[in-house]
């Protein structure tokens, strides 16, 4: 059945589907319950156009007087404009040099998955229960420094394509989630951790890979001493250690940045 869309019908679907894994992960560090719109401003704009048409509003966000950052949100074709995420903001944020912008063809360069997560959420029907979800295994890998292993996944990769994201995948039949994550992490990065990968989280999250599949995660953690180990890639277009700072820099998968907001907290 086709949904007839209001705006109010809208707002409240897209703020029911907000979660760290569909912010910005620029914003990150400042997304939480009692925040839920922070770093929601791009996915949300993008996925309202699909619904209502019309253009893209993009602002600079200041504080004293410096730009820290930019503010998305939308001119419906009659000429309204709806932001439903200002009020993210603080009061010494403040919003300026409004200027519309032509909606680029393609996926977006960043955010891409968080994006296609929030539109799923809000215009898929959601997802069906099952009493055998998909086990998968991820690695929080990261350096005596802090720098945190990234993968870039493949671009026809069935899950989060040609987006960063952490090494892992599923767990095999008769393998125990450390086995299946000490496993994908070899096969993907030649490397090794010596000792015991501590678990980190557990969970799942119903939407993760499609609309209809449920995923249950495991993820463990484990640092490597300096120097950074040779990687060989041999799964995915490439891997590297990336410093905490340069982390944002790269599209991130929605489940590294679910991972990482757990991290951060």
């Amino acid at each position: 059945m086709t949904t007839t869309w209001t705006m109010p019908r809208f707002q409240a679907a897209v703020a029911a589907a907000w979660g760290p894994d569909t912010c910005d992960p620029s914003d990150l560090t400042d997304w939480h319950e009692d925040n839920p719109s922070r770093g929601q401003c791009g996915p949300t704009a993008l996925v309202l156009h699909d619904v209502f048409g019309g253009e893209l509003v993009l602002g600079e966000v200041h504080v004293d007087g410096v730009q820290h950052g930019f503010h998305w949100w939308n001119r419906l074709p009659d000429g309204t404009e709806v932001d439903l995420t200002r009020q993210q903001f603080q009061p010494h944020e403040v919003v300026t040099t409004v200027r519309t912008k032509l909606r680029p063809a393609g996926a977006p360069g960043r955010c891409q998955g968080q994006y296609e997560l929030l539109r799923r959420r809000v215009l898929e029907p959601p997802p069906i229960a099952v009493a055998d979800p998909v086990r998968i295994a991820l690695v929080l890998l990261t350096d005596a420094g802090g720098a945190l292993l990234l993968q870039h996944r493949s671009a026809d990769a069935l899950a989060e394509p040609d987006q960063w994201s952490l090494p892992g995948g599923h767990i095999e039949p008769g393998e125990t989630p450390q086995q299946a994550a000490r496993r994908e992490l070899f096969e993907e990065t030649g490397l090794r951790v010596p000792g015991e990968l501590r678990p980190f989280w557990s969970g799942v999250r119903p939407d993760a890979v499609d609309a209809a599949v449920t995923a249950e995660f495991h993820v463990f953690t484990a640092e490597t001493p300096l120097p950074w180990p040779t990687i060989t890639v041999g799964e995915g277009q490439a891997a590297e250690f990336v410093a905490p700072e340069r982390v944002v820099e790269f599209n991130l998968s929605p489940t590294a940045a679910f991972v990482l907001w757990h991290a951060l907290r």
